[in-house]
């Protein structure tokens, strides 16, 4: 099977672009052809041929004049057409059994492939909640939110929901409001592969049709072997309030002493202001890794007792928990999204509710006074990986819905 891959980065900047480089690679592994179309970087894939288009970006990091003029470009190439040109070439050139398009938002559109859905089967993994959230993650102004599933965007101008801006609420309102009378996600793609049934309840809710969204679980490699937990509790992920590392901080605080130490890797927004609270509360146990490496982040996960994620937004398929597993670690998660779908509550991890600061250091509490119990949670969790959550146990799973298209 011929197979192009559709994002609008093509190396591994996030979590989707990992998940479809490696899905590529297994695919490739299987004997399959993968192309690859997106934007120019120097450091996009080798793994097959490829197309790019100009890079655009948008982030708040580049300035609102930049942002300005990265807007008109995509404008641009939007009224001229000049980036479905290039896909249709590409696609004359390729010739692909079969598209899977992945983040492909703002700098290309979701509605590239409306014109090939009849002759060329397309479907998209939603790796968020664009589709039916025009800031993708059903969170805003420090709180959960769902206004948009009603298609009223709006909402999102009137929260600034897209980086605090009207301008850039206001376009994203407008994108959303066009694809939404459009009807871009049904009529664009055969299927939609939500990796959560929470974000499959929330694209429906949203007004696609039930029988248009399956569900697929993401993946994390497992370690070949089980190895037993050391010590310790460790948190891998953005600094950020979504991400309810606040709601860690004073959970870990009300720990009796000896507290086991807490180990924090990664950057955000809240760093500062989390060092100054906990140093303000006399947090002496946690040690502050900043942004480390998958490599460290493996090596950590092998040291530490368990892991937590204690969000507060709706994660969709948590990366984090994933590899906890996959690491054979259990895992102390909220119930906030689909974290709950993948842990089995008193077998491979604990769930508690989200932002319950005393619900979570019971959690803590409980595994750090029975390391016996840790070890057979982890080892429970290596086994979940291995038979749910592998890459080949996914790709398997992505090729039956391949087929159940064509």
């Amino acid at each position: 099977m011929r197979v192009l891959m559709a994002n609008k980065f093509l190396y591994p900047r996030a979590g989707a672009e990992t998940y479809m480089l490696t899905v590529a690679d297994e695919l490739q592994s299987r004997g399959h052809t993968v192309g690859f179309f997106g934007m120019a970087h120097p450091e996009n894939t080798k793994r097959g041929e490829m197309q790019t288009i100009p890079a655009i970006e948008f982030g708040a990091k580049h300035g609102k004049v930049a942002a300005l003029k990265n807007i008109g470009r995509a404008a641009w190439a939007l009224a001229t057409g000049s980036t479905q040109k290039t896909l249709a070439a590409f696609i004359d050139r390729f010739k692909p059994d079969l598209i899977h398009a992945h983040n492909i938002y703002n700098q290309l559109s979701p509605g590239l492939f409306v014109k090939y859905a009849a002759t060329i089967p397309v479907v998209m993994t939603v790796h968020d909640y664009k589709p039916v959230c025009p800031n993708y993650s059903l969170f805003t102004q420090g709180e959960t939110c769902t206004r948009c599933l009603s298609g009223k965007f709006m909402e999102c101008v009137k929260h600034r929901c897209v980086q605090g801006s009207v301008m850039k609420s206001a376009l994203a309102a407008a994108s959303s409001s066009i694809h939404k009378s459009r009807e871009t996600y049904t009529r664009g793609y055969r299927l939609l592969i939500a990796p959560s049934g929470f974000l499959k309840r929330q694209l429906v809710a949203g007004g696609i049709p039930e029988k248009h969204v399956t569900v697929l679980n993401n993946f994390a490699a497992p370690a070949k072997e089980f190895s037993t937990p050391g010590k310790g509790i460790l948190y891998f992920g953005r600094l950020c309030r979504e991400k309810g590392i606040d709601t860690l901080l004073a959970a870990y605080a009300k720990m009796p002493f000896p507290r086991p130490v807490l180990s924090i890797a990664g950057e955000g927004p809240l760093s500062e202001e989390l060092k100054a609270l906990a140093a303000q509360n006399g947090l002496n146990e946690i040690r502050w890794l900043g942004r480390i490496s998958p490599s460290q982040i493996a090596t950590e996960l092998d040291r530490c007792a368990f892991s937590v994620v204690p969000s507060v937004w709706y994660e969709n398929c948590s990366m984090a928990i994933l590899e906890s597993l996959a690491g054979g670690r259990a895992v102390v998660a909220s119930d906030s999204g689909g974290n709950a779908e993948l842990i089995r509550s008193g077998i491979d991890g604990e769930v508690f509710k989200a932002g319950d600061v005393d619900g979570l250091c019971a959690k803590l509490i409980e595994l750090t006074q029975s390391p016996e119990k840790a070890t057979t949670m982890g080892r429970a969790a290596h086994e979940t990986a291995k038979n749910r959550f592998s890459p080949g146990v996914h790709v398997d799973s992505l090729m039956t819905i391949f087929e159940s298209v064509k």
